[in-house]
C-alpha cells in the first residue's frame, strides 16, 4: 500500500462532481451487490464519535418493498412540496429553485424504478436537546461548575455527536459510489413514515433511521461543479465577520 501523496487533481474533480443525482439515473441498469458491499466498506472508514461504529445499512432491492416504499415517497412529497413552495416565496421564481423542485419531483415519480435503495441507521434515538440540558443544570448543584459561566448546555453536543456519527459515512458511501460510476442522492421523504417502514423492514424502533439513499448508474458520467457562492465570501478568520 502506498504513502505517496493523493493525486490531488483526481481526488479535487471527484470532491467537486459528485452531485445528488435523480434524474439522471439508469433506471434499467441492474447494480451489482458486490459494487454496493464495496462502497459501503469504504463508507464505515470514516470518522464516527467515541469509534462506537453504530451505523447499520439496509439495502433494498426487492420490487414489492420498493414499490411501497414509494407510496409512502410520494405522500410525503406531496406535502413536503406544498409547504416548501408556499414557503419559499419569491425565491420559487429563480430558475435554480424551479430546477431543483423539477429534479426533486422526478426523483418521486421513479423511485419505485431505482435498481438499490440505502437506508442508512444509527443504533438508539436521536437526543432530546432539552431533556439532556434540563438534566444537565438539574445536576449542577452537584458538580464542581463554579468556574463555569452561565447558559453552558450540552444537548447540542450529544445531537452533533448522534448525527456527525453517520453522516460523513454516507458521504463517504456517495463518493465511492461517483468513483465507481454511480449516482445518488440524499432524501428524507420516507422518514414520516418512520414507524411504517421500520415494520414493514423489521428495523427495531430503537433504531433511527437517517435517511434513504437511491442508488443506479448514471446516465453519462460527466458531472461538473455546482456554482457556488466563493468560500472565501463565507468565511471568516479569528472573528465572525458579517
Amino acid at each position: 500500500m502506498s504513502d505517496a501523496p493523493f493525486d490531488v487533481v483526481e481526488t479535487d474533480r471527484l470532491l467537486t462532481t459528485t452531485r445528488s443525482v435523480r434524474r439522471r439515473l439508469d433506471l434499467d441498469r441492474p447494480v451489482p451487490r458486490g459494487v454496493i458491499e464495496e462502497a459501503l466498506e469504504v463508507a464505515v472508514q470514516a470518522p464516527t464519535a467515541n469509534d462506537q461504529q453504530n451505523w447499520r445499512w439496509v439495502v433494498i432491492t426487492e420490487q414489492a418493498v420498493k414499490d411501497r416504499l414509494a407510496e409512502l415517497f410520494d405522500i410525503s412529497w406531496q406535502f413536503h412540496q406544498k409547504e416548501v413552495w408556499t414557503r419559499s416565496g419569491r425565491r420559487r421564481n429563480s430558475p435554480q429553485a424551479r430546477k431543483n423542485n423539477e429534479s426533486a419531483a422526478a426523483l418521486a415519480e421513479t423511485v419505485a424504478r431505482v435498481p438499490a435503495l440505502v437506508i442508512p441507521c444509527v443504533l438508539g434515538r436521536p437526543p432530546d436537546i432539552g431533556a439532556i440540558d434540563a438534566e444537565w443544570l438539574g445536576a449542577t448543584g452537584t458538580r464542581n461548575l463554579a468556574t463555569w459561566q452561565e447558559g453552558v448546555r450540552i444537548g447540542a453536543m450529544r445531537a452533533s455527536n448522534f448525527y456527525g456519527s453517520i453522516f460523513p459515512a454516507v458521504w463517504s458511501f456517495q463518493l465511492a459510489l461517483r468513483s465507481r460510476g454511480l449516482g445518488s442522492t440524499i432524501t428524507c421523504m420516507h422518514l414520516p413514515f418512520e414507524r411504517h417502514v421500520g415494520e414493514l423492514l423489521g428495523i427495531p424502533a430503537g433504531v433511527t433511521q437517517v435517511c434513504l439513499v437511491p442508488v443506479a448508474y448514471t446516465i453519462g458520467t460527466e458531472f461538473r461543479p455546482a456554482k457556488r457562492v466563493p468560500a472565501k465570501e463565507r468565511t471568516s478568520w479569528e472573528r465572525w465577520q458579517a
